[in-house]
């Protein structure tokens, strides 16, 4: 979460804003989803597929045409997104195939 929030330093970089609603608009619906299912679902998963898969896409050119701390902001953004995707993908294959079991929920 911090990773993707700091995006909102680096507003005024190329495709700052653009970045900026697609780092944090991937984590917004998961507030609602919380909430409604009362706990952690494998759910969650599926914000992070539809708005990260496009953010990684709009990095992967600008990683070698911007330079210094915004270039290496996008680094890491890049691998932490990248590495979420890693594990929400089959989180959302079980989550789509019928898990929707909730961890915490009472």
């Amino acid at each position: 979460m911090p990773v993707n929030m700091m995006s909102l330093l680096f507003l005024n970089e190329p495709k700052g804003i653009l970045i900026a609603a697609l780092a944090v608009g991937g984590m917004m619906p998961n507030i609602a989803i919380m909430l409604a299912e009362r706990g952690l679902s494998k759910m969650m998963a599926l914000p992070h597929l539809l708005i990260w898969i496009p953010l990684l896409l709009i990095l992967w050119p600008l990683l070698g045409a911007v330079t210094g701390g915004y270039q290496k902001y996008l680094w890491l953004l890049f691998a932490v997104d990248g590495l979420s995707l890693a594990f929400d993908i089959p989180d959302a294959w079980k989550w789509w195939r019928g898990d929707r079991a909730v961890a915490g929920a009472q």
